[in-house]
């Protein structure tokens, strides 16, 4: 479609009926919601599949590419286009074409291979200065596609993220990218994850890299490829040179040993390293490989998430990586699948350096057969302190209600500040729910706990375990039993919360409420008819302090469904209590007062008569 097209487009956009090119009403109220400009139509999905909202476009026949394509390229409220699919039987360069004339999208996603056509979108990217993502995904790109994309890249100097996801480029792919790199010195995030990658491509990236003048590139995903350690020496030269590099991604990569960990230290130990985020999951690391990297790691005080799950660490690595945490300023240590297993003198240093790691938030523990002796010896170095926030045991599966019980005096110390527990895959049952549920009395700081509910052993939490839970939430024993009961939690069970039982839900709905007393909601719900005997202690000051309650509960009924007329039963009920009581209050205080005066004067005369 030349401009010649694009006039004969213009010239009949007003008098064209949606109905009548489009194949669908969902499809004719897009192309109207483009047309018309409509502000909150930021983003179009395009698709021959019917598996998104709203905004996904479905092509089908009757629809025509041509005239999606002109309304796309016109407007100026789109912000994203995602591109799943297209018939074979469209010609999808009439869209693309059209889509050269759009200046307002800022993020493009292709999930299909357009082979020729991308040629097509040279327009797009050359005109359109708003661009700063470019993600390609799923699909494999073969070497003349690559070279399409690569021509395509040169056209573009706003791009600020270029991804490459599961696109299987290979070395000589990522070469024809690289060299297009060479005149984006403003690209902030590259993603080259599960490409295929090795050595050559490796090195061609780490060159393009190191000659570049004042890169910006701050993130760099390399994750899931072949690299080895002579490609990631080259690498690392080109990383030395960007020194706005925060976020690096290297799991995965199983060719690199001890050797290639000696490179990546090098990087951590120049000058300008600003790495904040590491991940190295899946490495196949050794012991020796963690001390090698901590050597390194020990001069980055920039780093706060380091990520070392999936390798072969025990006690020894374990024991290197706890001098660096003490040492260093990371927030989000995982740990998980390790395939040594960690000893209970191990996990006791480690809670040992929990309790001076003041800046760690986040630990992940899970699939490292822990059992409820090591549980306990880590729960035991974060009790006394401890700034965690977010802990992870799930598919740890040897521990059991014994180790769980021993969390308790960490839940319920004042320094536990703990936000989400993850118990995934740890068939604890009845038992363990009481334990935790015991434990939780009276802590204030926990709101996510994340278990199973069905194991491949059956069910993993009965009615009876549901119970203990049930009574954390809402103690309906007494009014002050539920006064202080918990009312943090707001998620037990699946993140889903499928199987979690009604009740409890509906406590947990109480306790996340904005602007709700969930401790007066909860009152109202299970205790219709209130006992104020417990508080005749406060003689004739009781009557004010029920009825200040029951006006601060009033906004709340609508939490509890219940109505106007029942509050103001409740209201007349406690009156008729207090008016009940009265007499013995009045009666009592009275008597208790004269028998006072007899008692003194009696003492005073017994004291006269001594003398």
């Amino acid at each position: 479609m030349d401009v010649q097209d694009y006039e004969y487009y213009e010239a009949r956009a007003k008098d064209v009926k949606s109905e009548n090119i489009t194949s669908s009403q969902q499809n004719t109220d897009i192309l109207e919601r483009l047309r018309d400009n409509d502000p909150y139509f930021t983003s179009i999905f395009i698709s021959d599949e019917s598996d998104y909202d709203e905004n996904g476009f479905v092509v089908r026949e009757g629809d025509n590419l041509g005239w999606l394509g002109y309304f796309v390229g016109r407007s100026k409220q789109l912000e994203g286009l995602y591109i799943d699919n297209f018939p074979d039987n469209l010609n999808i360069d009439a869209f693309l074409r059209g889509l050269g004339y759009n200046r307002s999208i800022e993020s493009l996603t292709i999930y299909t291979d357009l082979g020729r056509s991308f040629k097509s979108l040279v327009p797009f990217l050359r005109n359109n200065s708003s661009l700063r993502d470019l993600t390609l995904i799923g699909f494999n790109i073969e070497l003349q596609c690559a070279r399409n994309i690569a021509s395509l890249l040169g056209q573009q100097s706003s791009l600020k993220c270029l991804s490459f996801e599961e696109a299987d480029l290979g070395d000589e792919g990522l070469l024809k990218i690289a060299a297009t790199l060479s005149t984006q010195p403003q690209i902030q995030e590259l993603n080259f994850y599960a490409n295929n990658i090795g050595r050559n491509g490796s090195v061609a990236l780490g060159n393009v890299l190191e000659e570049l003048r004042n890169p910006n590139l701050a993130t760099l995903d390399l994750g899931y490829n072949d690299i080895d350690d002579e490609g990631l020496h080259a690498l690392v030269a080109g990383l030395i040179n960007c020194r706005n590099l925060t976020s690096f991604c290297l799991s995965d990569n199983e060719l690199i040993t001890e050797a290639g960990l000696k490179s990546l230290s090098a990087l951590f130990q120049s000058d300008h390293c600003r790495l904040e985020c590491l991940d190295l999951d899946g490495l196949n690391m050794d012991n020796d490989g963690v001390a090698v990297l901590s050597t390194g790691l020990a001069s980055l005080p920039t780093l706060k998430k380091l990520d070392l799950s999936s390798n072969r660490i025990g006690d020894q690595g374990l024991q290197a990586l706890v001098g660096l945490v003490n040492c260093c300023n990371i927030e989000d240590l995982s740990f998980a699948r390790n395939v040594l297993a960690v000893s209970v003198s191990g996990l006791r240093s480690l809670g040992e350096t929990v309790q001076r790691a003041t800046r760690l938030k986040s630990l992940n523990l899970r699939s490292n057969a822990i059992n409820d002796e090591g549980l306990q010896a880590l729960a035991d170095g974060m009790t006394t302190r401890c700034s965690l926030t977010k802990l992870d045991f799930a598919y740890n599966h040897s521990i059991t209600a014994v180790g769980l019980r021993s969390l308790a005096p960490f839940f319920r110390s004042d320094n536990c500040c703990l936000d989400e527990l993850g118990l995934w895959g740890i068939n604890f049952v009845d038992d363990g729910a009481a334990a935790l549920a015991d434990g939780l009395m009276g802590n204030e700081s926990l709101t996510k706990l994340y278990f199973t509910l069905f194991s491949s052993y059956g069910l993993a939490t009965t009615a009876r375990g549901w119970a203990a839970f049930s009574k954390l939430l809402c103690d309906t024993a007494s009014v002050n039993n539920t006064y202080l009961s918990n009312h943090t939690l707001v998620a037990i069970g699946e993140c889903s919360m499928d199987g979690t039982p009604p009740d409890i839900l509906e406590y947990l709905t109480l306790n996340k409420l904005q602007n709700c007393d969930a401790a007066i909601c909860k009152i109202l719900d299970s205790h219709p008819d209130i006992d104020i005997k417990p508080l005749f202690h406060w003689n004739l000051k009781c009557l004010p302090l029920v009825v200040r309650w029951l006006e601060k509960a009033k906004p709340y009924l609508g939490y509890v469904n219940e109505s106007t007329g029942t509050f103001q039963c409740r209201q007349l009920s406690a009156l008729y209590k207090f008016v009940r009581g009265m007499p013995l209050l009045t009666v009592d205080g009275y008597r208790g007062k004269e028998m006072k005066e007899i008692e003194s004067k009696s003492k005073k005369r017994k004291f006269d008569l001594t003398l």
